[in-house]
């Protein structure tokens, strides 16, 4: 039963995730085309070719990195849109596989999405750096880093050169991703218990917790107080370093204790949902 209730949310998002996918390979693929096409007109050895290869590398980056937070910001609203629509349209009492069918194939979609639009500004950037050096990789760990959104806040930009943390990194975007998506449930939900404004007021409380969660400076005060408390020689020679690893540290344990709240929440708000659902549908037989 479980089971089934998971293939069908992947089903319900095969459609928007092919169109996705379809779309960031439309883009992809013409970026690619018409820069190669102007540089195989031109070449890649004048002064002029130069100039105009460093203004179309910036704008398409600065595009790209802007596509990115407004992809996410559109990957959210869709994913409340779609929780709001199907929230109890399965026929079941248990509040854990309600919450968990439905999480589960959000989160894999929404990880997905974002891999592919990395993949595809990798390819469009490293097509330039080959013009231009006869190779290229695109984009580098510290630019992959500096990709943020609404719940990667808090790691900043001391990451962005370090290598070595880049597992640590991974999982603090990963865990980022699970505890966002699963507080869009948590306020969806909490939208749908009073049937208010058909999904709107879910995404606007969502956007502001998120906002609000950007600005606290209560695990600032504490990471700051972890770095100095280093020996200072260490301080001395491998401060960025030590940033890197107490911010993703930092950033893991803060989003593993949102999701626990958050699924605590979601269970009391969807239990309630349940017998108040199946209350009208004895009230209806």
């Amino acid at each position: 039963m479980f089971i089934e209730m998971i293939k069908s949310e992947f089903k319900q998002l095969q459609g928007p995730f092919k169109l996705a996918l379809v779309l960031i390979a439309i883009m992809t693929g013409s970026i690619f085309l018409i820069v190669h096409f102007i540089f195989l007109i031109l070449g890649v050895e004048s002064t002029g070719a130069i100039i105009l290869w460093y203004l179309l590398y910036g704008i398409v980056d600065m595009f790209l990195q802007f596509l990115y937070p407004v992809l996410t910001f559109g990957l959210y609203v869709f994913g409340g849109y779609i929780f709001y629509r199907n929230m109890y349209s399965t026929n079941t009492v248990s509040a854990n596989k309600l919450i968990l069918s439905k999480f589960i194939p959000m989160v894999i979609f929404q990880i997905v999405v974002r891999v592919a639009l990395l993949l595809s500004t990798e390819r469009i950037l490293g097509g330039f750096d080959a013009l231009r050096y006869g190779y290229g990789y695109g984009i580098s760990f510290g630019d992959i880093v500096s990709y943020s959104e609404f719940a990667f806040f808090d790691i900043y930009n001391h990451c962005t050169t370090i290598g070595i943390f880049g597992f640590e990194i991974f999982m603090a975007k990963l865990v980022g991703i699970f505890a966002a998506t699963l507080l869009l449930w948590l306020c969806v939900s909490i939208e749908k218990l009073f049937k208010k404004s058909c999904g709107v007021f879910g995404i606007i409380l969502f956007f502001g917790i998120c906002l609000l969660l950007s600005a606290e400076q209560f695990t600032e005060t504490i990471i700051m107080r972890v770095i100095r408390s280093y020996p200072k020689e260490l301080l001395d020679n491998r401060l960025t370093e030590i940033h890197c690893h107490v911010r993703t540290i930092a950033s893991i344990i803060k989003n593993v204790v949102l999701v626990i709240i958050y699924y605590i929440l979601s269970y009391i708000i969807v239990k309630i949902g349940l017998k108040k659902r199946n209350k009208e549908q004895s009230n209806l037989s």
